[in-house]
């Protein structure tokens, strides 16, 4: 499991709620993916479910991260 990441800002990209990371409910372990760490958030206002990533790049040693919207499942 791993740490509780403090401090990292998350927006939703549904409502536009900003809050730390914490404030999401996590709802898968969170796995890899090439170097970032993907982690599937569920947001407290809109409950809505999106993904964030967020690494340190290999190449250039700059810290990266962003959300992607997932579709609901029919």
């Amino acid at each position: 499991m791993l740490k509780r990441e403090v401090g990292r800002v998350v927006k939703c990209p549904y409502c536009g709620f900003e809050a730390d990371v914490n404030s999401f409910k996590l709802l898968r372990e969170p796995w890899r993916f090439r170097f970032y760490t993907v982690r599937m958030l569920e947001c407290p206002r809109c409950h809505k479910v999106f993904n964030y990533y967020f690494g340190i790049s290999p190449r250039s040693g700059k810290r990266s991260e962003y959300v992607i919207r997932i579709k609901p499942k029919k």
